[in-house]
């Protein structure tokens, strides 16, 4: 007999249709299957609702808001104890929910990421962390030298993420709203990790003004980080660091676009921000080609 995880699933989904059947029958697949599956259609103009009642997800329509303000729904909707986070695209490996829900009682934790297997098309390249370390707990200065943490791998206590407001709304906050959650989440208590790869994350090819975007969102969020610790050379000076990492890593974007100027433009705010070897490694680049 399967058992049950007092888990809510929640997975936001704009014109996923063809991606949903995957995603929901990896939760039906769970050593432990979820309590509740909410799919919170966020403005689809295909069938994603259709299919989602098809197989037997509850459903949420909503007019389209991103997957932020989706995720909020469908985390007022639910009412088990803890509640996963699920994008439409990407699906959970078999002991994803039982290793989650047993890591957050043995630990008395709110919070529990893990890694995830990198998908590019239907191939699965490798493990979004294996290149870095990532320690067992992850606390908000270590968020702020770097987001390991990607969404499909999170479960929280649901009345913890209620206590922190959920995901910030705001529009300029599109594709950022996450880390926004996990900063605020750690700095009220390190987020558990777990470096085995229990989630399969579907890597889509990036727009150079989706990068932008990004950038600005996340300038935005340190901006909060930076508000809520005046006067704190510690905090300044890790926001400083990421603000320069961030705008090295969309210079290079731009750079292998052939985008020299706007390259060295963001290698000059960088190096305003923190100067690096690896700043000025890439400001050289700029002088040769690609």
């Amino acid at each position: 007999m399967t058992r049950t995880a007092p888990v809510a699933v929640v997975i936001p989904a704009h014109n996923a249709a063809q991606y949903l059947p995957l995603a929901l029958d990896s939760l039906r697949q769970q050593t432990t299957v979820p309590a509740e599956v909410v799919v919170v259609d966020d403005g689809s103009r295909d069938d994603t609702a259709a299919v989602a009642e098809r197989l037997g997800a509850t459903v949420l329509r909503q007019d389209q808001a991103g997957p932020g303000a989706a995720r909020n729904r469908g985390l007022r909707r639910a009412t088990a104890e803890f509640v996963a986070f699920l994008d439409a695209d990407d699906w959970f490996a078999l002991s994803k929910l039982e290793r989650s829900v047993a890591t957050l009682q043995r630990l008395g934790a709110r919070c529990v990421a893990t890694d995830a297997w990198l998908v590019r098309g239907d191939r699965v390249e490798h493990r979004k962390n294996e290149r870095r370390f990532v320690p067992e707990v992850v606390t908000m200065e270590r968020l702020l030298r770097g987001n390991p943490i990607i969404c499909s791998t999170v479960m929280c206590r649901r009345t913890e993420l209620l206590e922190v407001g959920g995901f910030d709304e705001a529009p300029d906050l599109l594709a950022s709203e996450d880390y926004d959650l996990w900063l605020r989440l750690a700095a009220r208590e390190p987020i558990a990790y777990l470096a085995e790869p229990l989630s399969f994350y579907r890597v889509h090819q990036g727009s150079l003004s989706a990068n932008t975007r990004f950038l600005r969102g996340v300038d935005r969020i340190l901006d909060k980080v930076v508000a809520q610790h005046p006067g704190e050379a510690h905090f300044l000076e890790l926001v400083q660091r990421r603000r320069a990492e961030l705008r090295l890593d969309v210079a290079y974007d731009r750079l292998r676009a052939g985008a020299r100027q706007e390259a060295r433009t963001l290698i000059d705010e960088a190096q305003h921000q923190a100067r690096t070897w690896k700043g000025y490694r890439m400001w050289l680049r700029t002088l040769l080609p690609f």
